[in-house]
């Protein structure tokens, strides 16, 4: 029963049933998905029971079109149900990089709204943030592995665990692929494969050097780990100003806290 007088706004997560995404570990609408209840399954629920609708079928796809095409299905499929919404989310996965035809989604837009006064929301996550996101680290090592030198980093693939989960290469500055000077960059931690990638640049690493990762802004402090008990990254914003602000500073206090040991904490 309700706690409150006050009306929530009721919604659901449905599973349009329509693919975009190769990578099964990436798409919304794989088979036997978890998110979204199965589009069919509205039929049992009362048009007036429910407020909105959410729906979220693509990732880091540039191609409005795919929006398009689930909207149009939809839209067939669940007329009189979107008619009677207050609202409908069309969840995000789409990067809106510069260049990005919009056409599909202001098309979206119409055919949602030429039947109702629905109100649309979307919500790109990564689109916004990515690019606003660095890791910057320090080159602690080199030295020669069977031919190849490998640079130690003061950071780790904890950091950014995406890296390891979907085994991808991220994108450092200065990297440059006819570059004469080759390197695998590591993480420091024990894990084997806490390795970023290899990568060629103009000029050769030195100790000290900094080594700096693009594209960090999204996933990356969500779920970034003490691995090893290797602390967490500083935070910096970047002032209109162009000076670098700290905004924290992780201590052990912190990760003695997280794992139940805060009573014996010490700096």
């Amino acid at each position: 029963q309700p706690q409150s007088n006050d009306r929530v706004s009721l919604g659901m997560r449905v599973n349009p049933g329509i693919s975009f995404v190769a990578d099964e570990r990436y798409d919304p609408c794989r088979r036997h998905s978890k998110l979204g209840a199965p589009i069919d399954a509205l039929s049992t629920f009362g048009s007036r029971i429910l407020d909105g609708l959410m729906f979220h079928t693509n990732c880091e796809s540039d191609d409005l079109r795919h929006l398009l095409a689930t909207v149009s299905s939809m839209e067939r499929r669940l007329t009189q149900v979107i008619s009677d919404l207050d609202w409908l989310n069309l969840g995000g996965g789409y990067m809106f990089r510069e260049g990005t035809d919009t056409t599909p989604l202001r098309q979206s837009v119409e055919i949602l709204k030429s039947r109702s006064n629905t109100k649309i929301f979307i919500e790109p996550g990564a689109a916004f943030v990515r690019d606003a996101g660095y890791i910057v680290s320090t080159v602690l090592d080199i030295f020669d592995s069977n031919g190849v030198d490998v640079a130690v980093l003061d950071t780790t693939i904890n950091h950014m665990p995406e890296v390891f989960e979907y085994q991808f290469e991220p994108e450092v500055l200065d990297y440059q692929p006819e570059g004469e000077h080759r390197y695998i960059l590591a993480g420091r931690s024990c894990l084997a494969g806490d390795i970023f990638g290899d990568y060629t640049f103009d000029d050769p690493l030195k100790i000290g050097d900094r080594v700096t990762f693009m594209e960090m802004g999204a996933y990356t402090q969500p779920k970034a780990h003490t691995f090893n008990g290797i602390n967490l990254p500083d935070v910096y914003a970047y002032t209109k100003e162009g000076n670098l602000a700290l905004l924290t500073s992780m201590k052990y206090e912190h990760f003695a806290a997280r794992n139940g040991a805060h009573q014996h904490a010490y700096s």
